[in-house]
């Protein structure tokens, strides 16, 4: 937040000198920082979202709005202010916290989000145990990962207590 104050103060220096005409980029700029300043300030709120109509969720929209035409070009021209992979990440940021809001409330309408704790470790602790059970392969089989969804639960362990391996609280049975 602070940043954006430097840039509105410097865009009213600017304005005071008469330079207005050259401003555009620091105007440019100033609305950038309003929509990742927003961003940030969403996804490190503790302050649950308990209903679609939020007005983050809504300033979250307008973000992904004004990324998608700064990306297709404002004025004709495309703009490179991110790499492909950046803004592979920023969509997946955007529209997966949206997706998860609406999903979570359309199934459990008396739940609330906190945004501050929404993170990937579900996903990547999914993605380890699909890999665990697939011998750590990196590639596998439609056939392999078939076998590996129909394995996990999420929140559920892969262990079996029926082997020798791992703790089950069962005796283990020796050769």
């Amino acid at each position: 937040m602070l940043i954006k104050n430097y840039f509105q103060a410097y865009k009213a220096h600017l304005s005071s000198k008469g330079q207005g005409s050259g401003s555009d980029g620091v105007d440019a700029t100033l609305e950038l920082l309003t929509h990742t300043s927003k961003a940030i300030e969403l996804f490190n709120d503790k302050c649950p979202i308990s209903c679609t109509s939020d007005y983050r969720l809504n300033d979250l929209t307008q973000f992904y709005s004004f990324l998608t035409q700064w990306k297709s070009g404002r004025g004709g021209k495309s703009e490179k202010i991110f790499s492909d992979k950046l803004w592979f990440d920023l969509q997946s940021m955007i529209l997966g916290f949206q997706v998860i809001v609406s999903i979570k409330l359309k199934e459990h309408p008396q739940a609330v989000i906190k945004p501050a704790i929404i993170n990937q470790d579900l996903v990547e602790n999914h993605f380890c145990h699909v890999r665990s059970c697939n011998g750590q392969n990196n590639n596998p089989t439609w056939r392999l990962q078939e076998l590996a969804q129909n394995t996990i639960r999420y929140g559920q362990t892969t262990i079996s207590r029926k082997s020798n391996a791992g703790c089950g609280g069962e005796k283990q049975s020796s050769y």
